[in-house]
């Protein structure tokens, strides 16, 4: 016997929808070529990807970021507004090539409608002004005689839009950021800007720049704290080695619980932690040897272990849920992306089937649970060579949570196996529970961890579907090796 699992009958809280985010940046082909084509004959009139809109809409996007992301600390969002024939073409000199802003503020507002998403606004504190920040709230969330809400009425757009997330900066804690500057710079910053958007609109929520550095994090809190909302995180991880992929998962957990304890410490209980950018990121390669390989610029190609990754973060974001109540995979398309695209087709990585289980398949109450498996150690690389220490103990070999959907009256038992050769027999007690003896069963895996979904083969790794019968409240389920399985339970309503 490999595990042990016990639920409880008891609701102990709820899962913010927004932790099943997403973020599009003018990077690479995210924007152009990956959710936006004009005149190709897989988009609609509005140059937005069929393909790609009806994969987002069918793991209901609850909360989308942009423009960035690095980009964002140079971007100019008049450059984005009216008929597209007059905007300008501009030097990206962040990521390189020619910006045409095709897509800007209104295309992207029209995106989020379309999926169902909340829009989250990142503004410039690089190249960028409070001014203009203000006149970009005003555009999208005013209904006054003012220029810039009359300038978006003049657009075609009548009614405000509502924004209510806006990010005051990106990772401006960098030197490879435009506007870098210390802590105290920021914070300070960070309290102008959000003093003021507020006064200007009170029902906006804040999101400050956080550095996965304590001290950094600490200066921010003191001094802008009762003014933010959330302040942010971002994690990017991942090796060639399973073991050590799948530890980056913990040791997200841990920076996690250690900017949730400076917080607590501040009595800051009102603001929140915002994931706002994770994912698995190793296939580092210099742009002048991607154009000589002839590889697009981050365009990682994820496989079942990465999968895996992801389902270690949503189990950290599950038991975290009274204060990690956002976050955003970076990135949605083609850069980083979950969902890769060409002229012809498109294909759904195994982190986008993740997403598919963990959104459409478990609950947004969580009930208490224990786990008993054996761990293991590992020094695994970071990502940011020399910035983190990446010593991660007790990783677990079985992990998971348990969610209620109090809407279809479901106990939903996620369970991931890390073992990467070994099948593992878990034994799970629902002697607090009246159940069914028929339950649903979605499995994800392959017959090897490195398997990935490319345009050759696009369906290595993907979900299959079988019935399971529980017949005693103690019942064991064999989870086959390296994969993530969701039990759907029908249960009594309480």
């Amino acid at each position: 016997m490999e595990g042990y699992v016990k639920i409880w009958k008891k609701k102990i809280g709820k899962i913010d929808e927004k932790i099943y985010g997403h973020f599009i940046e003018h990077l690479g082909r995210c924007i152009y070529g990956g959710i936006y084509e004009r005149n190709s004959p897989l988009s609609d009139l509005r140059g937005f990807r069929k393909d790609v809109l009806a994969a987002v809409k069918k793991i209901k996007c609850p909360i989308l970021r942009w423009p960035g992301g690095n980009f964002a600390s140079a971007y100019h969002w008049e450059d984005g507004i009216g008929p597209v024939e007059k905007r300008p073409r501009l030097l990206n000199y962040i990521w390189g090539g020619i910006e045409t802003n095709e897509f800007g503020t209104d295309e992207f507002i029209e995106y989020c409608r379309e999926v169902g998403a909340e829009p989250y606004l990142a503004v410039s504190l690089g190249t960028g002004t409070l001014d203009e920040a203000i006149h970009w709230l005003e555009y999208c969330n005013l209904d006054t005689p003012t220029k810039y809400a009359s300038l978006r009425k003049q657009l075609g757009h009548q009614q405000p839009y509502k924004v209510k997330y806006w990010g005051i900066g990106n990772e401006v804690y960098g030197p490879w950021q435009v506007g870098h500057c210390s802590a105290a710079e920021y914070a300070e910053k960070l309290r102008q800007f959000a003093q003021f958007m507020k006064t200007v609109d009170p029902s906006i929520k804040i999101i400050a720049v956080g550095a996965d550095d304590p001290d950094w994090d600490m200066t921010v809190l003191k001094h802008a704290g009762k003014l933010i909302d959330y302040i942010s995180i971002h994690q990017y991880h991942g090796s060639e080695d399973h073991y050590e992929t799948i530890s980056a998962a913990y040791y997200v957990q841990e920076r996690l619980k250690l900017l949730e304890s400076e917080i607590k410490h501040l009595k800051l209980d009102h603001v929140k932690i915002a994931l706002d950018e994770w994912n698995v990121w190793y296939q580092v390669v210099p742009e002048n040897e991607a154009a000589e390989k002839g590889i697009v610029l981050l365009e990682e190609p994820y496989t079942l272990k990465d999968a895996l990754f992801a389902a270690g973060i949503f189990f950290t974001l599950h038991r975290m849920s009274d204060t990690v109540q956002m976050a955003n995979l970076a990135q949605m398309v083609n850069a980083l992306g979950m969902i890769k695209t060409n002229t012809e087709m498109m294909v759904l990585s195994p982190i986008y089937y993740v997403f598919d289980l963990f959104v459409n398949h478990t609950g947004r109450t969580r009930l208490g649970i224990e786990i008993n498996s054996d761990t293991y150690s590992i020094n695994a690389k970071s990502f940011f060579e020399g910035r983190l220490s990446l010593k991660v103990e007790n990783v677990p070999y079985i992990d998971g949570s348990a969610t209620y959907d109090e809407t279809r009256g479901l106990l939903s038992l996620a369970l991931a196996n890390y073992y990467k050769d070994k099948q593992a027999k878990v034994k799970i007690d629902l002697s607090d529970f009246d159940f069914s003896e028929n339950v649903s069963v979605l499995e994800l895996n392959a017959d090897d961890v490195l398997a990935e979904n490319n345009f050759e083969k696009p369906d290595r790794v993907q979900l299959n579907a079988r019935k399971l019968s529980l017949s005693s409240e103690m019942t064991t389920v064999e989870l086959p090796a390296h994969s993530l399985t969701v039990i759907e339970i029908p249960v009594e309503k309480f």
